[in-house]
């Protein structure tokens, strides 16, 4: 059965003995894990021994503190007998198989599938420096972006420009209005109409010839009583 030692900073290192044919060794925090660990570095699911043909492997679970050989971290290591991995940055992780353990995993093809993490842990880029890469489709992003926004800017002139268009139109409209004004005031014989003033200078004095021939005739109707005590055109009537 592989054999893992586990050395954690002031305790004892803890001895594991697992069988050959185990498929799955979960390692971390969490109280779910098959082996738990105590120290601070370790992430709740840390990493997983998995067996493959011809060996095993263990494989970090995007941990914070990642798995590591000689200072350099992992995504995959290949687990070889008497190896020493470093689990976070206090935890040390020993692997060993047995004579008759080699022989079985011997037997088997093994393909490797050791593979470094990226970025490092000694060489993590800062958020500064990912900006610095820029990619193809990131300067597309930027084209469209400034072509954007040179559009933008195109339109906001065009409606400044149309604007004062209209406001030049607006005050020359005021002005003709003001120029126009004073020459009605000025002239008011041109601007009233000529023909409702003759129809009513001739209606008015045909009322007063109607007023006149009726004082006229009441007068006459008067006198005649006085005169002759009888209405004007009596006998005529009689």
């Amino acid at each position: 059965m592989p054999r893992i030692t586990i050395s954690e900073p002031g305790k004892t290192p803890q001895p594991y003995r697992l069988k050959t044919d185990r498929q799955s060794t979960k390692i971390g925090r969490g109280s779910d894990n098959d082996i738990i660990l105590e120290s601070g570095s370790a992430s709740t699911y840390h990493c997983e021994m998995i067996r493959v043909d011809g060996g095993f492997i263990l494989e970090d679970n995007d941990s914070t503190n990642g798995i590591l050989i000689d200072d350099t971290r992992f995504k995959i290591i290949d687990l070889v007998d008497g190896m020493t991995v470093s689990i976070g940055e206090d935890i040390e992780y020993n692997f060993e198989l047995s004579e008759e353990e080699l022989e079985i995993l011997e037997e088997e093809e093994f393909e490797p599938k050791q593979r470094a993490a990226f970025p490092k842990a000694k060489s993590q880029p800062e958020p500064r420096q990912k900006k610095k890469a820029v990619s193809l489709h990131d300067d597309e992003e930027d084209d469209e972006k400034e072509e954007e926004e040179e559009y933008e800017e195109v339109i906001v002139r065009r409606k400044v420009k149309k604007q004062k268009e209209l406001t030049i139109v607006e005050d020359e409209e005021e002005e003709e209005q003001e120029v126009i004004k004073p020459q009605l005031r000025s002239d008011p014989a041109k601007s009233a109409p000529l023909a409702p003033a003759k129809s009513g200078g001739i209606f008015t004095i045909l009322i007063f010839a109607i007023l006149a021939v009726a004082c006229l005739l009441g007068g006459m109707i008067v006198r005649h009583y006085q005169d002759h005590k009888t209405l004007l055109f009596e006998k005529h009537f009689k």
